[in-house]
């Protein structure tokens, strides 16, 4: 290849890179200022600004409230078509809606991706105080119960890897922060069918969660919860949503391809 040649790709490369660290930064960022994008981006703010002014135009950034910028409809519309390819709609959205029918509470429908809980899906209810969820979010392995219904589904060497992995960190009072607990919280699990986190990643916050099962008994791709705020949940309530969520999940099961 010739110098040139070489060069020119190498600048490719790097412009490819910068933009998808910037979207990242765009989407963690807590303020979304460009001082905070560059800081995140370990770019120099000039570099940032040219960025985040062509992907504006392409609709991928959104500029707001003058200096501030957040991911725009193009990135929501790429991420509904990457959803929709892996998974159809009308084979999780009835059941999602048939939950919050039932129980008046946000519905969550997660993937297992690249070593993470990626949330797919949310069906909200209709309260005025509800627990909100975003497409795209990701969960904890050891204290969501998405994460722990898709642990529970793996041999035990494998979600051991996972765990290690990711690590064990306490975020409430309540998180699982050793692997006995956890070992013996994946047991429960797989007698139960489903999953329970209770007030695990967040206080005042309890879900229950279960696996997708797969027609040949291999680890899930995908798992089922229903979110309630802790006060409203009776231990009655909470068994019922496990008997509910688990038959929901071997529905959507039985639509996918």
């Amino acid at each position: 290849m010739k110098p040139a040649a070489a060069s020119e790709k190498s600048t490719s490369l790097i412009g490819v890179e910068r933009t998808a660290r910037i979207l990242t930064a765009v989407a963690d960022s807590e303020i979304g200022n460009l001082t905070e994008i560059a800081r995140r981006t370990e770019l120099n703010e000039a570099t940032v600004l040219r960025y985040l002014n062509s992907l504006s135009a392409l609709g991928y950034v959104e500029r707001f409230n003058a200096n501030q910028y957040r991911l725009g409809w193009e990135i929501f519309r790429l991420g509904q078509r990457a959803f929709s390819n892996q998974v159809p709609s009308d084979a999780v959205i009835p059941t999602m809606e048939r939950l919050v029918n039932e129980f008046n509470e946000t519905v969550n429908f997660a993937a297992h991706k690249d070593r993470s809980v990626v949330i797919l899906e949310v069906v909200e209810g209709r309260r005025a105080v509800k627990k909100v969820s975003d497409v795209g979010q990701t969960d904890p392995w050891h204290a969501s119960a998405l994460g722990k219904a898709l642990l529970a589904t793996m041999p035990d060497s494998v979600w051991h890897d996972v765990v290690a992995s990711a690590g064990l960190p306490e975020l409430t009072a309540h998180t699982i922060t050793s692997m006995k607990k956890m070992a013996s919280e994946i047991k429960e699990i797989r007698e139960h069918g489903f999953a329970v986190d209770r007030e695990e990643a967040a206080e005042e916050l309890t879900c229950v969660a279960a696996a997708v099962p797969t027609p040949n008994g291999a680890p899930s791709r995908y798992a089922l919860s229903i979110s309630f705020l802790t006060h409203r949940l009776t231990a009655e309530s909470l068994a019922h949503a496990g008997t509910q969520v688990v038959p929901g999940a071997r529905e959507i099961a039985a639509k996918l391809p």
